[in-house]
């Protein structure tokens, strides 16, 4: 079998409409050229061996509105939010406020908030894991009565439509926040909303509740979601940056 070739990565600049563009040159054994965006907004480009550092600038060059539109639409992302650890002092979140975690020993594990400290009590003490397990236990505790408080204040700026007043269940879920099921009007939502301040798991609530009405994204949802909650995208941003 023939060995494939790759030549060492270059780092090669040109300039475009005043600006330098920058990008990682990789001259590989294939047929076509490749380029690609990373989060980052590095730019690397894989060229076919044998052809020209000068020809691949010039295809640079070509598709530079394409690589400098993706560059600006990962600079627009929110920074990815950071993870949650599970030690004495960092940080838990409980409706928008951090409070430090203190470990107490106890007969029975409980979890409290204290003297603006959130304490998980147990017999020994615990493992990050058991420390996460009890925490996730007790904020599907508190759910249920804050579910209900959030939804007397969003369903009264559902009057006008004349809507039964949905069901609402505590759904753990790995990738959402809340989803609905609008021909049984039965609307789930994450325990982890807790963790958010009020205005945030409103949003959430309203978000679903405007699924009764309409079941897709479309743009006739994201409009009656910015007629009954204008600063919509405000919650959505805080919520987004709670530690994962």
């Amino acid at each position: 079998m023939p060995r494939s070739f790759t030549a060492a990565p270059r780092r090669e600049t040109l300039l475009y409409r005043n600006q330098s563009l920058s990008y990682t040159l990789v001259f590989r054994a294939r047929r076509s050229i490749g380029f690609a965006v990373r989060p980052d907004g590095s730019v690397h480009v894989s060229a076919p061996a044998g052809i020209s550092a000068e020809w691949v600038a010039q295809q640079v060059l070509k598709k530079a509105d394409w690589i400098l539109k993706h560059q600006a639409d990962f600079a627009r992302r929110p920074a990815p939010a950071p993870s949650r650890r599970y030690e004495a002092g960092s940080p838990q979140h409980y409706r928008g406020q951090p409070y430090p975690l203190r470990f107490a020993e106890a007969r029975r594990p409980a979890v409290s908030v204290a003297e603006n400290e959130l304490v998980l009590a147990t017999p020994t003490p615990p493992t990050a894991a058991q420390a996460e397990a009890l925490l996730h236990a007790w904020y599907a505790q508190q759910a249920g009565p804050l579910f209900a408080a959030s939804l007397a204040r969003v369903w009264p700026r559902f009057a006008e439509f004349n809507l039964a007043r949905p069901t609402l269940a505590v759904r753990q879920m790995r990738t959402r926040w809340g989803s609905c099921t609008p021909h049984t009007g039965r609307i789930r939502l994450s325990p982890e909303l807790v963790r958010a301040r009020p205005e945030c798991l409103d949003y959430v609530l309203l978000h679903e509740c405007c699924h009764l009405l309409i079941p897709d994204h479309s743009k006739a949802f994201y409009e009656l979601q910015a007629r009954l909650l204008p600063d919509w995208k405000q919650w959505k941003d805080e919520l987004n940056a709670l530690p994962r």
